[in-house]
């Protein structure tokens, strides 16, 4: 089509929609920077208790303290125990950092139990959820994130959902999912 266009001698047409393709672009970049505002209700079903990750990485997504309490409370009314904390820095400093606020939280809020399954099970659901979540490499990247610890009377599970980047304006999500038998 704009081979025609070409040898029919219509550069103004082309020219124009060339102009057209731009401003679409320009307004596209434009409606990203300035961000969208969208809520999502949704209904999920967990049927299974071997389905604690969902749980945990739903928590983890949560972005209001008010969803969060909410989805803390139905979990609790189906006998499921669960915990929230954000954690931030720089990926090389961050074990230590999520290790007492993981375990902190977790104690806290009688998610777990001081015994040695229990402690346990935590760690290693977290250690397999910040695999998933931190790549070997990022220990300059800086990072933002929310864990979630959610146990039934079989299973635990980690989830950690945030942003990384190495600069600002490569900010992007990632997360990471462990989830252990106590």
């Amino acid at each position: 089509m704009l081979w025609k266009k070409i040898f029919n001698n219509q550069e103004e047409v082309i020219m124009e929609e060339v102009m057209a393709e731009e401003e679409k672009v320009e307004n596209n970049i434009g409606c990203s920077q300035r961000g969208i505002d969208l809520e999502l209700h949704i209904h999920v079903h967990l049927n299974d208790e071997n389905q604690v990750g969902r749980a945990a990485l739903l928590l983890a997504s949560t972005t209001t303290p008010d969803s969060e309490n909410e989805l803390k409370r139905e979990l609790l009314q189906n006998g499921w125990r669960s915990v929230a904390t954000e954690v931030g820095g720089l990926a090389g400093d961050l074990p230590q950092k999520i290790t007492r606020a993981l375990v902190g939280a977790s104690l806290n809020a009688g998610v777990v139990e001081k015994t040695r399954n229990e402690m346990h099970a935590l760690m290693h659901a977290a250690v397999e959820a910040l695999e998933g979540f931190l790549t070997v490499g990022m220990l300059e990247a800086s990072v933002g994130a929310k864990i979630a610890i959610v146990r039934n009377d079989r299973w635990i599970a980690v989830a950690v959902m945030g942003d990384t980047a190495y600069h600002a304006v490569a900010n992007h999500e990632r997360c990471g999912l462990g989830v252990m038998h106590i």
